[in-house]
């Protein structure tokens, strides 16, 4: 029993498969006839969930021109970050390499492995702590532009994703007995 709730995915908006195509299989057609849950249980009508559906594909439609968007956005930024990061090491090894000018030709030999090393922890370290801040900014600006509204959807009605959640989870009963 406990193995169900493990697998069991509840309905999210942007996320479950609803079968917008023909060749698609759709969690609704699986309660062909109301076999599993009933709609008036839920005081909706076949037509509200047919407009929710729909709502649905031309929200996640949206969702993805904007994730494109925010992607190309966040390449940019992962850019910048870069010639950023190379201004920084030619600004170090110039203001270094000033006052280290009277050493002589030995010291700036041993100079080369300091750079090195420096190339070598701005790749390891520095440019995929700037990336993760980048990528987890796009996220939350995504996540808050997809549930704007305390944490629902534009068009959210809880009466047909309670539904939506309930046929889901009767689904997976079924499929796992």
């Amino acid at each position: 029993m406990a193995e169900n709730k493990d697998n069991f995915e509840p309905f999210d908006f942007y996320r479950t498969g609803m079968g917008f195509s023909w060749s698609e299989s759709s969690f609704l057609w699986r309660n062909n006839n109301e076999e599993f849950l009933k709609l008036s249980d839920y005081g909706i009508t076949n037509q509200e969930v047919y407009r929710y559906k729909q709502l649905i594909k031309q929200r996640r439609e949206e969702a993805k021109e904007r994730h494109i968007i925010y992607v190309h956005r966040s390449n940019f930024f992962k850019v910048l970050a870069v010639l950023f990061l190379i201004f920084i090491f030619f600004f170090i090894v110039a203001h270094f390499n000033d006052l280290m000018r009277d050493t002589g030709w030995i010291f700036d030999i041993l100079c080369y492995p300091v750079y090195i090393g420096l190339i070598w922890v701005m790749y390891r370290y520095v440019y995929p702590y700037i990336a993760f801040i980048i990528e987890n900014t796009q996220e939350k600006i995504e996540e808050q532009h997809n549930y704007p509204n305390n944490g629902h959807p534009d068009g959210y009605d809880p009466r047909i994703e309670k539904y939506f959640n309930d046929l889901l989870w009767k689904l997976h009963e079924n499929s796992s007995h």
